[in-house]
């Protein structure tokens, strides 16, 4: 039998703070927001179903007896959503204690989205890239209250598996959808590194982490091959809960805040593999997925850090 999942620490300097967290309607994304909850922070889930969403967030404060759980529908794999989500949660959370990137999934067979982009990166990196930077001045308008804001990428060892070219981060010539998902998952440790080096890391601290191989609905979006993926899946797997432990304890525990670009298994630091350490290709993924998401991102990141400067 599976041990059972640590609790997070009742020091957690979570309590009163906004947590905001993609994919929060099922798996990993549910279970941390239900622990946010639990630690007394005040959670808004990000889901791409309203019903879903909307479910999952009642049956939260039914379980925790929190009622300032709020939710947003999203699809994050469109760059117009993730604006659109960017600037209702600037109006409604002028501050911004931890940002979960944990939405994502894996397609086994290649789609475009509107925006002319494959699916898996379009969803599990570009969507990281983007929200992040246009909440960047509530994540800084946060700091004020004494702490570091976190941003948090939900990554995985599968990053090990990836094979990049940076010429075709859209797979056109070659696609596998392991490919896709493996590199998605590098790049979310590319993006965690670089954000760091740019950041002012006494007021924002990003993090990456691999939450394990969690018991999740993962993958059944590809029909019988992938309700077999899962079922193989499914005999390594851990409960939700544990895959969303280290999340959780990434986002209010003091060990973490001086360790900002890092990447993190079970509450430990972890060296991630060569390839993930590759800081110039980390770089050029920064410059072309600012190209892709139209963003002048280091502009961004100085309008933020100016606004909100040290008083």
């Amino acid at each position: 039998m599976a041990a059972a999942a640590p609790s997070p620490s009742i020091d957690l300097r979570l309590r009163d703070r906004v947590v905001v967290i993609t994919g929060a309607s099922d798996g990993i994304g549910r279970a941390a927001a239900r622990q946010y909850a639990e630690a007394g922070a005040r959670v808004v889930m990000i889901g791409r179903n309203e019903a879903k969403t909307s479910a999952a967030a009642r049956a939260i404060m039914a379980e925790t007896g929190r009622r300032d759980i709020t939710w947003l529908v999203a699809d994050l794999s469109r760059q117009d959503a993730v604006r659109d989500l960017a600037t209702r949660l600037r109006r409604d959370q002028p501050q911004i204690h931890v940002l979960a990137n944990n939405a994502g999934a894996m397609f086994l067979d290649r789609h475009e989205t509107v925006d002319g982009l494959e699916q898996t990166f379009a969803l599990n990196h570009l969507s990281y890239f983007t929200l992040t930077l246009l909440l960047l001045p509530s994540l800084y308008a946060a700091s004020g209250t004494g702490a570091p804001a976190r941003v948090i990428n939900v990554s995985s060892r599968a990053h090990e598996n990836a094979k990049v070219d940076l010429d075709d981060l859209q797979l056109r010539r070659k696609f596998g959808g392991w490919r896709a998902y493996a590199n998605s998952k590098l790049f979310n440790i590319w993006f965690t590194r670089s954000l760091s080096r740019r950041l002012d890391t006494a007021r924002v601290v990003s993090h990456a982490m691999h939450p394990g191989v969690v018991r999740t609905h993962f993958a059944t979006n590809n029909g019988r091959l992938g309700r077999l993926l899962r079922g193989l899946m499914d005999v390594v797997s851990i409960p939700s809960d544990q895959g969303a432990d280290t999340l959780v304890w990434l986002s209010g525990a003091d060990e973490a805040r001086q360790e900002s670009g890092r990447y993190w298994r079970k509450r430990q630091v972890q060296t991630p593999s060569r390839t993930a350490r590759r800081d110039d290709w980390a770089e050029a993924l920064w410059m072309r997925s600012a190209r892709l998401a139209g963003l002048d991102a280091d502009e961004l990141l100085q309008q933020a850090r100016e606004s909100h400067g040290r008083t």
